[in-house]
Order: C-alpha cells, then sequence, then structure tokens
C-alpha cells in the first residue's frame, strides 16, 4: 500500500506489522520501539484521544504524511497533527503537535490556591526567578528577574525591591501596572499574573516581606533600605504542564469574576 493508505490503516487499527522495528514517536517526550509506539495508541489512557479524534484525509507532503485530528468541542485541547516519516514500506515515525484553541476556562474569582504559593514562595530555590514587567515613563516595557516574589495573601503577591530610587519604582509610580512570569521548564508549568502594584508602607507588611524571602536575598540588603511592593492580582492565568493532549489543570481567575 502507498504511504496515505499505510497511514489510513494505521489510525484505523494500529497494529504492530505497519511499524518499523525502530519506529519512535515524538510529542513532549519521545517514546521509542515498536511495543512503545503502538501502546501509546492503543492504550486505555494514553490511546482514548485517539481513538476519539476526527481524523482529516492524509496529505502526503514530500516523504511525510500530514494528518489532522480534531477532538470533540468543549474540551481543553481542539485536537493534533500528525506527522508520519517512512521507511522500508512501514512507519519509521510519528511526530505530534497540537492544534491551538480549546474550549476556554471558565473564569473564577482571584484566589491563589496553595500549590500556587508554593510555586511563587520557591521560585528563586527551583531555579525558576519570576519575570517581572513593567512599563516606563516613555511607554518602553522593561523585564527584570525578582528573586524576592512572594505569595502575601490569597490575591497578593510582594515583591522587595533593593534600589529604592531605581527606574522600576519610578515606572510603577507612573503607571502601577504590572505582569509576572512564572515558567518551569521541565514540567511546563507556565503561569502569567496580573495586576496593580504599590508601596507597602505598613511596618508590618514590610517586615513580613523582608523576612518572607530567601536568605539570598536578604543578604544583599541586611540594612532593610529597601521598599515592600504589594501587587493586587487582576488576573492570574496558566496551566500546570502540558501533555501530548494539550495544556493540564488550566487555570483562569479575573478579579470581577462572578460579580
Amino acid at each position: 500500500m502507498d504511504k496515505t493508505q499505510l497511514v489510513k490503516a494505521f489510525l484505523a487499527a494500529p497494529r504492530a506489522e505497519l511499524l518499523a522495528d525502530d519506529v519512535f514517536f515524538q510529542a513532549l517526550a519521545r517514546n521509542a520501539g515498536r511495543d512503545a509506539v503502538l501502546n501509546r495508541f492503543t492504550a486505555a489512557d494514553t490511546g482514548a484521544a485517539y481513538r476519539g479524534a476526527s481524523w482529516s484525509a492524509p496529505q502526503a507532503d514530500g516523504e511525510q504524511v500530514k494528518v489532522t485530528g480534531k477532538l470533540p468541542p468543549g474540551g481543553a485541547s481542539p485536537g493534533f497533527i500528525l506527522v508520519f516519516e517512512f521507511a522500508g514500506g512501514r512507519i519509521a515515525a510519528i511526530r505530534q503537535q497540537p492544534l491551538f484553541g480549546g474550549a476556554p476556562v471558565a473564569a473564577m474569582p482571584v484566589k491563589l490556591t496553595e500549590e500556587l504559593k508554593k510555586l511563587v514562595d520557591n521560585a528563586l530555590a527551583t531555579s525558576h526567578t519570576m519575570l517581572v514587567a513593567c512599563v516606563d515613563a516613555d511607554g518602553q516595557p522593561i523585564l527584570s528577574f525578582r528573586g524576592s516574589t512572594q505569595s502575601f495573601s490569597d490575591d497578593q503577591l510582594a515583591i522587595w525591591v533593593r534600589n529604592s530610587d531605581g527606574k522600576f519604582l519610578n515606572s510603577i509610580a507612573k503607571n502601577p501596572k504590572v505582569a509576572l512570569m512564572y515558567r518551569d521548564h521541565d514540567s511546563k508549568a507556565t503561569y502569567q499574573f496580573q495586576g496593580r502594584a504599590r508601596v507597602a508602607t505598613d511596618e508590618a507588611a514590610r517586615r513580613r516581606i523582608y523576612e518572607k524571602m530567601a536568605e539570598a536575598e536578604r543578604n544583599h540588603d541586611p540594612a532593610r533600605s529597601g521598599v515592600a511592593l504589594l501587587i493586587d492580582l487582576d488576573r492570574v492565568e496558566g496551566q500546570a504542564g502540558m501533555s501530548p493532549q494539550g495544556p493540564v489543570n488550566r487555570v483562569r481567575m479575573l478579579r470581577d469574576a462572578g460579580s
């Protein structure tokens, strides 16, 4: 059979004789070998998406064949594209990439979970230092890593800013809107936080923010001459990771959700 027929036959009924001995499947991770690839398409868990997909007609593209699988509407992922490669009349490789879109996550009021708080509080220790964005007086976006970033309450983050006369504080004095990003390359956990920053003048809040940040950060300001910032969160979006079928445990929090 030709390549497109081979792909049709495999998607209709995955079986070993259609696969090369050293076949591999590549998505976020790599499954190598006939048994591993076959298991991916037939197992109760990983194979469910392929069995539930509506497949387009396979399209030859040079030496490859591409096919799109669309999943039922309402799920986290709309589907995926499979790219097949061949050797010796059998499938030698299957590469998968997701389609973008999917059903939007229902918005919930901003309330940081304990898991999210832990990710933020341990970001520096786990080498996932939080990235912070603001806009200066000229409208120029500015990015900086802030190792002191921490959770402060269910709807607030906090930062200790060592330079009390720096560009960061001058910028938020004119435009308090900020955004922060957390990213774990290994787990693919990705979260964006948006809110409004303001200086915490209460001494108890200053002390709490200073003492909670990592020792390495406190050692940069033993005189406690920095400024404590509170960030009132308006939006939190992201996911706990990615699977070949799409985002895992997505969240979408809005300050005015449900009001």
